[in-house]
């Protein structure tokens, strides 16, 4: 038996990568089939902390052409705990949930609220972000731009609501209703995929349609609208493990995705591109070396994933990686 440290580091990776595979049967790769990272492009946006409950969150992006790896809300002072960011169609605008900075604490004791921001990149970095719902008492929470890039679609307190990305007047779809979370629009710009009850759910002009959610499993969220076809959305599968799903508008039973298993979830799904390469998701696969949930790259051709640590370096912490988001834009200073 050859001894691990007894090979170069590349070797080691190599045949870690090997290990892992034949003890979980995970299917692992260090570079993308038919790619290398130089044909990887645009900028993925995700968050981190170190317990959703910690209001400790910290927003980053990642060139995927250079590499270069920032934290955007460094020099932020309006917000706390910046989470699930989404970018607009033009690049231009990047909204996500958080508390506004400065509440007061109430018998010394720190509060926070959820509420949803918008920032607009202004040639050199995002800008502070503004508010657009709060203060209001209420949760504000998961925040998606219109394909025009003009409206937000956001949860409040339960009811699916939209706000003009400029602020203003809100727009409340689902008041009366059982309580709804996670929308997000369709490529047509009208209809909206949400979760209620732990299932999916499409609010178009003539209803709410249920989506069907395949064999098996017990509960669905987070859709990701993908194309005018298919969409991407998290379920929670028998194993009580989630899994991811490519699902369908025109009624057919979702499909299951390749990496899932009965070990470890599969959760927080965005497409690059397409979709018909790669996509982005979250893994808590115990044989990546770093805490808890971590970024990777699902190449659907080959079948094979990515650590993508292995790509870029230390992208991974022992944090929780969390809500990638892929814009075509990049943003250089």
């Amino acid at each position: 038996m050859v001894r691990m440290d007894q090979l170069s580091g590349k070797a080691r990776l190599i045949a870690g990568l090997v290990a892992a595979s034949l003890i979980t049967g995970a299917i692992y790769m260090v570079k993308p089939a038919g790619a290398d990272i130089h044909d990887l492009s645009g900028t993925l946006f995700f968050h981190r902390y170190s317990d959703y409950a910690s209001w400790d969150a910290t927003m980053w992006s990642l060139d995927l052409k250079s590499g270069d790896f920032n934290q955007i809300n460094k020099n932020w002072t309006t917000v706390v705990s910046p989470i699930n960011a989404h970018v607009s169609s033009d690049g231009q605008y990047l909204t996500f949930m958080g508390s506004a900075a400065g509440l007061p604490d109430i018998d010394g004791i720190p509060q926070y609220d959820w509420d949803v921001f918008i920032s607009h990149w202004n040639d050199s970095q995002w800008s502070n972000p503004i508010n657009l719902t709060g203060a209001n008492g209420k949760r504000d929470e998961d925040p998606k731009f219109s394909p025009d890039g003009k409206t937000i679609v956001y949860k409040e307190d339960g009811v699916l609501a939209t706000v003009p990305r400029t602020g203003g007047a809100k727009t409340y779809l689902s008041i009366g209703e059982a309580e709804s979370s996670m929308p997000y629009y369709r490529t047509n710009g009208i209809d909206i995929l949400f979760e209620r009850q732990g299932k999916i759910f499409l609010k178009t002009a003539a209803g709410d349609q249920l989506m069907d959610p395949g064999i098996g499993g017990e509960s669905s969220y987070y859709p990701i609208g993908v194309d005018n076809e298919r969409f991407l959305f998290t379920r929670v599968e028998d194993s009580k493990h989630d899994g991811i799903r490519w699902g369908y508008y025109d009624g057919r039973p979702s499909t299951d995705l390749f990496f899932n298993n009965d070990t470890w979830d599969s959760s927080d799904s965005y497409p690059y591109q397409d979709a018909k390469e790669f996509i982005f998701l979250v893994s808590g696969d115990v044989n990546i070396p770093k805490g808890g949930y971590n970024l990777v790259i699902a190449d659907l051709k080959a079948k094979k994933v990515v650590n993508i640590d292995d790509l870029y370096g230390d992208i991974n912490s022992h944090q929780q990686e969390l809500g990638p988001a892929w814009t075509s834009f990049t943003y250089t200073k």
